[in-house]
């Protein structure tokens, strides 16, 4: 008992440095950023940050949803939203420290808390990565339209090469855990089918289909945010930049050494609608990302404030 104790202990220690580290990381980012407060003295800049702050920093603490959905599917245990927000917003600040993994690894602090399988907290992450990523990649085509195929010719061969490595170790994986570890793979499988049951269905569908609504709103912020500061451009192409921005995450999000699409949304968006509001794109994605920035910290906070409140 006292060796768990202690255990717990370190654990918890370990727990306070990486968060130290990773808003270390944070300040350094925004150092990084080379702001100009002249920049950002605009009205109408300052609207769309604070729009985006507000709205991303509700995403993030709402997006706990979703994951929780799967969790309690595949775990089939009834986890409350108020242990599983805290450790969400927590875990998703690592994703400033280098690496770009620690946000999902961070997620299994969950399995810990609520004694449940890492294995099953390791398969929702996944299951909540990709359809955020699907259903990013269909709200950018709706909006992108027949822009879409100029994208896919430009950037299609690099999401081929990821997709292909992607399948090429899943591939590898599956045969791998087969081999070595067929019985427990087996045990698995057989409690996940439960998943599917018609008791479970509709909490494992509003976590598939979340993501759809999250990057409707999403999309909503970005077009009125892109049309704050970028007004001269017209109804078509401000669908066109929003649809390109969303784009890019994914780009962003399947390129090695690009945590956030660093440069490439910039890229994106020009290679959209061309050089005519370069100066403006460049300062829209810029916006973004500080707001972005302070969206996490802030959903951090709350979600330390709201476990604490619930603590007593």
């Amino acid at each position: 008992m006292k060796d768990k104790l202690n255990i717990k202990k370190l654990l918890k220690l370990a727990g306070h440095l990486v968060v130290i580290a990773a808003l270390a990381f944070v300040v350094k980012k925004i150092i990084d950023m080379d702001i100009k407060l002249s920049d950002l003295s605009s009205p109408r800049v300052i609207g769309a940050f604070a729009l985006s702050l507000v709205i991303q920093a509700a995403q993030i603490i709402i997006a706990c949803y979703p994951w929780l959905m799967f969790t309690r599917s595949l775990s089939g245990s009834k986890i409350p939203y108020s242990a599983a927000m805290p450790v969400y917003t927590q875990s998703n600040i690592y994703k400033y420290l280098p690496g770009n993994v620690f946000q999902y690894v961070g997620r299994n602090k969950l399995a810990a808390d609520m004694e449940i399988s890492h294995v099953d907290v390791a398969c929702a992450t996944i299951l909540d990565v990709f359809f955020c990523v699907f259903w990013t990649g269909v709200v950018s085509v709706i909006l992108l339209g027949g822009k879409i195929a100029e994208l896919l010719g430009k950037y299609g061969k690099n999401l081929l090469i990821v997709g292909a490595a992607g399948v090429l170790f899943l591939i590898a994986a599956v045969i791998v855990v087969k081999l070595r570890f067929s019985d427990k793979v087996k045990g698995y499988l057989s409690r996940y089918s439960k998943a599917f049951e018609k008791s479970n269905r509709s909490q494992l569908l509003s976590g598939i289909f979340y993501y759809f609504a999250h990057n409707c709103v999403s999309a909503a912020m970005y077009l009125g945010c892109v049309a704050l500061i970028v007004p001269q451009a017209e109804t078509r192409e401000l669908f066109a930049l929003t649809g390109a921005f969303l784009f890019a995450w994914i780009i962003g999000f399947v390129t090695p050494g690009a945590p956030g699409g660093i440069g490439i949304r910039e890229g994106v968006m020009l290679f959209v609608c061309g050089d005519q509001y370069a100066d403006r794109i460049v300062l829209f994605v810029l916006v973004m990302r500080i707001a972005s920035v302070f969206a996490d910290v802030a959903a951090f906070l709350i979600g330390k404030l709201y476990a604490r409140a619930k603590s007593r």
